[in-house]
């Protein structure tokens, strides 16, 4: 990797993590704070109309790259969530909290998205594993870190609208310095002219397919976890904010501690689809007893959850290795559809959710995933290997 391959690798980097401490400020709070504008039972639904937005917008994406160019459409999104983030911080009107909710929603994906393509222009197929590894370990502390912040907060004020704001406020000025490396640090990279052909790519390579599917089991693990994990634990089992942001804290360590050396032995010792469907295994193993406990022993619900991200993070980590050492940066469709699968998740998942907690309680949607995990192993153990 040449020294202007790494400064950039390392602005994005910085970027991502700006990005995703911005975005993660929230990710357990969002549900509560809809819940005090729609109620509990309109949360899924909120949520549906975001994906809606968010399907829409990332399909536009690769068309936009390729007119306005990658940068400058990362610019404008970035200001665009920006704006999105100022507005929850300020504005108390709730029809103009749920737009900018929207809003916010699904540009943090299309941001996301962007700076996936962009670190593909700069990675190279036999540090894959490595560059992704790095760059989820990056994120990732920003999640790590977020729960612990945001709990922290909720736990001390004491007007719960207020409480939301300062969240959201706090989230405003994490994606600052995302601003400054976009605007004053990144540099335009060129992109192909003529993209591989989607339907193509999809109809010629079955081992995109599964992973794609695996994708979006995970996403829809991470959609229950985020949305629903909060108000079972703050409802059912009956934790104080303070209680769960040291339960979410401990639980997200795997994000930061294993994905980069798991990268790396998928690079030197070992293909993703082992390691991947041992991922698979340990995440439908531990996330099986949340649907049935209902103890209030705080290390014991840390523990418990720490396993599940053990296995999530394996599964993160050789998902994203398997699949970008699949494609180029010529598969602008492909990184697309990866990406697509978040909001697909989120709306699959909403209705899911709308459908099931007409008629059991929050605890069986955990059920639900740990089932799907057992069933991508078939498409885990099917893979080509990358090696």
């Amino acid at each position: 990797m040449t020294l202007i391959h790494f400064n950039m690798t390392r602005q994005v980097f910085f970027a991502g993590f700006s990005l995703t401490l911005s975005a993660a400020l929230t990710y357990y709070v969002n549900s509560s704070f809809l819940e005090s504008l729609v109620g509990e039972k309109r949360v899924g639904l909120i949520y549906a109309v975001s994906a809606l937005v968010t399907l829409t917008f990332i399909l536009f994406v690769p068309r936009l790259s390729k007119c306005l160019g990658l940068l400058k459409l990362s610019r404008g999104i970035a200001l665009i969530f920006f704006a999105g983030t100022a507005t929850l911080s300020f504005v108390e009107i709730p029809i103009i909290q749920l737009l900018a909710f929207i809003i916010t929603h699904s540009t943090v994906v299309g941001l996301g998205l962007c700076l996936d393509i962009y670190l593909e222009t700069l990675s190279a197929d036999h540090r894959t594993g490595r560059i992704r590894g790095g760059y989820l370990t990056m994120i990732n502390a920003a999640v790590l870190i977020s729960p612990f912040i945001s709990g922290t907060v909720l736990n001390r004020a004491a007007n719960s609208h207020f409480d939301y704001q300062i969240i959201y406020f706090l989230s405003c000025l994490a994606a600052l310095p995302l601003l400054y490396q976009l605007f004053w640090q990144l540099t335009p990279r060129p992109l192909p002219l003529q993209p591989l052909g989607l339907r193509h790519r999809l109809l010629r390579d079955p081992n995109i397919r599964k992973i794609l599917l695996l994708d979006f089991f995970l996403n829809l693990f991470y959609f229950f976890m985020v949305i629903y994990l909060p108000l079972h634990l703050l409802h059912t089992i009956g934790f104080s904010w303070g209680n769960i942001g040291f339960i979410f804290t401990i639980m997200l360590l795997p994000f930061v501690l294993i994905e980069y050396p798991l990268g790396w032995l998928a690079d030197r010792k070992f293909g993703e689809k082992e390691i991947l469907s041992i991922g698979l295994v340990i995440a439908a193993i531990f996330t099986l007893p949340i649907a049935f406990i209902t103890t209030k022993n705080i290390l014991f619900w840390a523990i418990l959850l720490f396993l599940t991200r053990v296995g999530a993070s394996a599964i993160e980590a050789m998902k994203d290795a398997y699949l970008f050492k699949k494609v180029t940066g010529n598969d602008i469709g492909i990184i697309s559809l990866s990406r697509l699968m978040i909001p697909l998740a989120y709306l699959i998942g909403s209705l899911i959710a709308l459908i099931v907690l007409r008629f059991f309680p929050i605890s069986s949607l955990f059920l639900l995933i740990s089932v799907l995990f057992l069933l991508g192993l078939y498409s885990s153990l099917t893979l080509e290997d990358t090696k």
